[in-house]
């Protein structure tokens, strides 16, 4: 699955679809965000709209340090379908 990317079904809703405004917007709260602790395992980030999550969500991801990962594990809700268990 290397490369696979999928289209952006958000795009214009949650977060701009203009790329160049989303690559500013993500680059900007990137280095914005200082890392005031240390290297995280884990982290628990939002994934609300970007003009609302944006900066925090940056906070947590600027905290993980991507050398030697070998497995990423994304838990989240369904926001379409109701599920007994995780999505």
């Amino acid at each position: 699955m290397e490369g696979a990317c999928r289209e952006a079904s958000h795009a214009g809703s949650w977060y701009t679809g203009n790329q160049t405004k989303l690559d500013s917007e993500l680059s900007g709260w990137l280095s914005d965000a200082e890392t005031s602790q240390g290297r995280a395992r884990a982290i628990i980030a939002p994934h609300a709209g970007y003009s609302y999550s944006g900066p925090t969500a940056a906070w947590a991801y600027k905290h993980i340090n991507p050398e030697g990962i070998e497995r990423v594990f994304l838990l989240g809700p369904s926001h379409h379908v109701y599920l007994s268990k995780c999505a």
